[in-house]
């Protein structure tokens, strides 16, 4: 125990200046600000709270079952991400999310989720991928192994020829995975997918790193051998700020100042989880020295955390009253 702490203190100090990863928070967020031209989510990426620590990847809600096989907003969609891009300096991947439990009129979620491929193929990749990349599909959904098969079939298509006809078009693509998913299923998610988003909804330090070690030593079958080489995707451990979550489970629970709290709180999860972890060998190999390791679910809902003055600065509607209340509850 000890010894424990031990270790803690000397992450907590050394924090600044050895963080594992690019120190970045990857951002989730589920609105369509580009349908009826709401500018907080592009504002927010200019403020000093945005540039410092939501410097990471950005995951937007794009389409889900009910959609079936449609973007009817792609225009839209197209000019909002070089607007991101022109007007915020942020160079992490924007990852175009199919969101699973629409209700589509025919067919499954699983069907919609592979045809998704093709319509960030068709409708995105020509006009982002080379001048406003790098981007991505990402899929917050839950299937079986028969219906990763068909994403990651349709993902091998594009790619195969996207190679053969424009090379200078590359995308990624990241699951969110969480706890539940089935071994064959993780196995085929972690072998063909990027990237993966975890979510590990925890406002303590000893939670946050039981939940990153239990991932990496439960969740992955293949720890304790070298079988985990053959996992291509690389990990971003996502946290949330939303006010509404139970205490114990949300940096909410601090506030004010929590944004600095979530940040400091999840990446010294990571050094810890990495200094202490059974096998340094599997972290290394899944969490990239240089990548964008932690992040905060949705958007919409975590954005309180970030204070009033960001919000107020943002033109987004202000909830102090209502986080403070919520953290006075949680201590």
């Amino acid at each position: 125990m000890i010894h424990t702490l031990v270790i803690i203190a000397a992450l907590l100090f050394s924090f600044f200046v050895d963080a594992y990863g690019n120190g970045c928070l990857a951002t989730y967020s589920r609105k369509k600000y580009w349908r009826d031209g709401d500018p907080s989510f592009i504002e927010f990426f200019k403020t000093d709270a945005g540039k410092k620590y939501n410097c990471g990847d950005v995951y937007l809600a794009v389409a889900d079952a009910s959609q079936e096989g449609q973007l009817p907003d792609r225009f839209e969609l197209i000019q909002f991400v070089k607007d991101f891009r022109e007007q915020t300096g942020n160079d992490g991947t924007i990852y175009f999310t199919y969101v699973g439990g629409g209700s589509p009129s025919r067919s499954t979620d699983a069907y919609w989720a592979a045809d998704f491929v093709s319509l960030v193929e068709l409708f995105l990749l020509y006009d982002l991928a080379s001048e406003y990349g790098p981007v991505g599909m990402s899929f917050d959904a839950a299937l079986d192994k028969a219906g990763w098969s068909k994403v990651f079939d349709a993902v091998e298509d594009a790619r195969r020829y996207f190679a053969g006809n424009y090379p200078d078009i590359t995308f990624k693509v990241d699951v969110r995975l969480d706890h539940s998913v089935g071994k064959e299923a993780f196995d085929e998610i972690m072998r063909e997918a990027d990237h993966v988003s975890v979510p590990t909804f925890a406002s303590d330090q000893p939670y946050l790193v039981s939940l990153y070690n239990r991932f990496l030593e439960k969740t992955c079958p293949h720890y304790e051998d070298d079988t985990f080489r053959g996992y291509n995707a690389k990990i971003t451990f996502v946290g949330t700020g939303d006010c509404s979550a139970p205490c114990g489970t949300t940096m909410c629970d601090y506030y004010p100042p929590n944004i600095t709290r979530a940040h400091d709180l999840l990446q010294v999860a990571v050094n810890i989880s990495r200094t202490i972890s059974l096998s340094q060998g599997c972290f290394d190999h899944l969490l990239e020295a240089d990548g964008t390791l932690i992040g905060l679910d949705y958007f919409e809902e975590s954005r309180c955390i970030y204070g009033d003055e960001v919000l107020a600065a943002i033109g987004a509607p202000l909830c102090g009253a209502f986080a403070k209340e919520h953290s006075e509850t949680c201590r």
